[in-house]
């Protein structure tokens, strides 16, 4: 049986180091993307490795799993390889990587002789605060994975520590180290030096692929707080009522205000039964949706900030005055159905 560990990073260098430190004790097979092929290389623990270039017609990420990635995986198990630390390219999420192949180290699939351990993600402490506070497009870094690919490192890195089983911090930034603190899951392990990616750590455990959706699944997620030395500071904002559509559509800003991360979701009279999402990060704000409500539906936003004790206070009461009164609730129904002005949020929810 072949057990892999995941590396996912926004950072080369780091990714580079890592599967060099990890390289003694378990082989690796880095995946790079170009223009119109996967590049992969293989480096066995002993003995000679190999690099292959697969052509793609479309070199997306589903194809590159589908075609390069998963057949050279099914290949190391069938040849008795035990052990790999699996590093994908960097930029791409591992929410978006690790579910499917979870999903073919099933009986009868593909990788039936393979088994997930661990999702690991780097991070390079000294640049943490400006890749989650700061707008850093991934293209200006050279990152982008696809043409039009506009996400920032702040919505990678965001989602990432959420999911991933163990967090790799490495540099010496106290607040960049409190500030990834608050937002890794009570549930995860933190290394802080690159030896100790061994290979008890990234091999004996199982990748539970449901429980790391739950921990970023945005009505799901929890305030997971941390160190507050340095002046970071999480907020846990909940209530049972709904955001009223005009008072959110008019003062939205406030809940997105720069030099914070927000994650969360929120529900409003006009869309009862939809999971509205609610991201901020890199001082731009995402909505979204989710699915629908399977039991009460709830608004629940977790901020986490730097500093500026008024600039908390300042969210925590836009929250406040954004819900529904008590005495607005009694007209809720009148809601259903009426154009609440905020159809531009939800393409096709309409």
């Amino acid at each position: 049986m072949l057990s892999i560990s995941v590396l996912s990073t926004t950072v080369p260098l780091l990714r580079d180091m890592a599967c060099l430190c990890a390289g003694d004790e378990v082989d690796t097979l880095t995946c790079d993307l170009t223009e119109d092929s996967v590049f992969l290389r293989f480096a066995p623990r002993g003995g000679e490795g190999w690099e292959r270039e697969i052509p793609l017609a479309h070199p997306c990420l589903t194809c590159s799993l589908r075609e390069a990635v998963v057949p050279a995986l099914a290949d190391l198990a069938a040849q008795g390889r035990d052990g790999l630390l699996l590093a994908l390219p960097p930029a791409v999420e591992p929410l978006s990587v690790l579910p499917t192949l979870n999903d073919l180290t099933a009986p009868g699939e593909v990788l039936e002789l393979c088994t997930l351990t661990t999702s690991v993600h780097a991070v390079d402490l000294g640049t943490a605060r400006a890749d989650l506070l700061e707008h850093v497009a991934l293209a200006e870094r050279g990152l982008a994975l696809f043409e039009g690919d506009d996400r920032c490192t702040g919505e990678v890195l965001m989602t990432s520590l959420g999911y991933a089983d163990i967090l790799l911090a490495i540099g010496e930034d106290t607040l960049g180290s409190d500030l990834v603190e608050h937002l890794r899951p009570f549930d995860t392990m933190r290394l802080d030096h690159l030896d100790e990616l061994t290979r008890d750590v990234l091999l004996c455990a199982h990748h539970d692929a449901d429980r790391a959706i739950t921990r970023v699944h945005p009505a799901h997620t929890s305030a997971w707080g941390g160190p507050t030395a340095h002046g970071v500071w999480t907020l846990d904002l909940h209530s049972d009522r709904p955001f009223h559509p005009t008072r959110l559509g008019e003062r939205a800003g406030e809940l997105s205000l720069p030099g914070t991360c927000v994650r969360g979701c929120f529900w409003l009279p006009s869309r009862p039964d939809t999971i509205c999402t609610w991201e901020v990060n890199g001082g731009s704000a995402t909505v979204g949706t989710a699915g629908g409500w399977e039991d009460c539906a709830f608004t629940h936003l977790i901020v986490t900030g730097v500093g500026d004790p008024a600039q908390r206070s300042a969210i925590e009461t836009s929250f406040s005055e954004l819900l529904m009164s008590e005495s607005e609730l009694h007209d809720a129904l009148a809601w259903v159905g009426a154009d609440d002005g905020l159809a531009d949020w939800f393409p096709g929810e309409d």
